[in-house]
């Protein structure tokens, strides 16, 4: 992603910011709840595509730009959860008109909760980690760089899952992948605090 944000830097004459790009990505994805609410899968499925590219090319930004903050990293965490939140009421609107028989908001609800959770297990395990050992961020971010069923992952799953009608399938699969994440998550912290 560094291509096109060395691309949009030139073109901006470096106007463009981050912060822009994440609050721009942020307010598509009011336009992804819009088409879904319209019963519009497939455009939905698209624009989640290109203002989840965007979520890449902000941090590319940044890099590029040698503007990294800690208020631009906060608003982009916290943009993320927001945009899948905004993603999850959306498809919950879409399906609410499109299956008549689905009662499984539960589902919905418990996806879109253990997203968070997942999210959240990262971020308190970095600060617990932080605050045991001298580790620099970036070392104690290599801890949660994988893990099965990270944002990234679960974004592209339900642009496909919209893409192909199967969403309902892929929230099952994204429940089960997202449980087993944060249980491994929990896991990467504990031996993390183990060798500090």
């Amino acid at each position: 992603m560094f291509y096109p944000a060395r691309a949009l830097d030139r073109l901006s004459g470096g106007r463009i910011t981050p912060n822009f790009v994440t609050l721009v990505s942020l307010l598509g994805h009011f336009m992804v709840v819009a088409a879904l609410w319209q019963r519009r899968p497939i455009l939905a499925a698209a624009l989640l595509a290109i203002f989840g590219l965007m979520d890449s090319l902000d941090g590319a930004l940044a890099r590029l730009q040698k503007t990294n903050t800690n208020m631009g990293i906060l608003f982009d965490s916290v943009s993320d959860r927001v945009k899948e939140v905004l993603v999850y009421a959306g498809i919950s609107l879409w399906i609410t008109f499109e299956f008549t028989s689905f009662d499984g908001f539960w589902l919905l609800i418990s996806v879109s909760g253990m997203s968070i959770i997942v999210s959240y297990i990262r971020a308190r395990g970095e600060t617990i980690i932080n605050s045991a050992s001298k580790n620099k961020h970036t070392d104690v971010n290599k801890v949660f760089n994988d893990g099965i069923a990270r944002y990234e992952v679960r974004m592209a799953l339900i642009i496909f899952g919209l893409a192909t009608g199967t969403i309902v399938t892929i929230l099952y699969i994204l429940l089960g992948l997202i449980m087993y994440t944060a249980v491994h998550r929990m896991w990467q912290v504990s031996k993390a605090l183990k060798n500090v």
